[in-house]
């Protein structure tokens, strides 16, 4: 699914400027942005396009430029557990390129998305050249790592605190008490081991205790204190 490098001068242009507003590049400078650009491909494709592949040896990292992923496992009985939805200015796949292991998860587009694929010789490059992209480089691992645990937490706890928690990490990650659901219910409710049913129930429930007012994929938090006493 990695398309060619840029070719025209304008193209080109285009996805250093791409580069250098990305919170991940942003503090390079303008040889180390050639250098990560020369090794740079883009993607461009449709909803529920196959990125990555289960087993597929991890070449380097991606990031969205707009659009939307979702990273999944397949479990044995035959369904589609969603571990992650990511959305535009967001990466994946440096763990697996760190350690230089093959991607576990498949990746695949829920909307039309932009991606950005950046070989791991260039990023291992610039990282000796320049402490900040170290620092943000683990600064986006750990950040993974500690959403997984969190995750495994929330086996443990009731379904109506895993979706307060989802609804208050969105909230500080938007950093507005007005959300907008990341991808459809449905797919919310896979990342949240809930069956359809239950995460609808659930929120009509917050929606009536007076935590929350929905309007469609909006979502408002109305009492930030009353929330966080839903979880344990």
């Amino acid at each position: 699914m990695i398309a060619a490098l840029p070719t025209t001068p304008a193209e080109t242009s285009n996805l250093k400027s791409i580069l250098a507003n990305t919170s991940l590049f942003k503090m390079l400078d303008d040889a180390q942005l050639d250098d990560v650009l020369s090794c740079t491909r883009t993607t461009q494709a449709k909803g529920n396009m196959p990125i990555v592949d289960h087993g597929e040896v991890a070449t380097g990292a991606f990031w969205i430029v707009y659009g939307q992923v979702k990273i999944t496992l397949h479990t044995k009985q035959g369904t589609e557990k969603i571990l992650e939805i990511l959305g535009q200015n967001t990466c994946f796949g440096l763990g697996e390129m760190l350690l230089q292991r093959p991607h576990i998860a498949l990746v695949k587009t829920i909307t039309d998305s932009m991606l950005l694929h950046v070989d791991r010789a260039a990023i291992m490059r610039v990282a000796e050249q320049n402490f900040a992209f170290s620092h943000e480089l683990m600064t986006c691992v750990g950040r993974q790592f500690y959403s997984l645990v969190r995750d495994i937490e929330g086996y443990s706890q009731t379904a109506k605190q895993r979706l307060a928690e989802y609804l208050l990490r969105q909230s500080r990650r938007e950093i507005s008490d007005n959300i907008e659901l990341v991808a459809k219910k449905s797919l919310i409710a896979s990342r949240l081991s809930l069956t359809p049913e239950t995460l609808s129930r659930l929120f009509h429930d917050l929606a009536a205790e007076g935590l929350i007012a929905m309007s469609g994929r909006r979502i408002k938090i109305l009492d930030y204190e009353r929330m966080a006493t839903v979880m344990p």
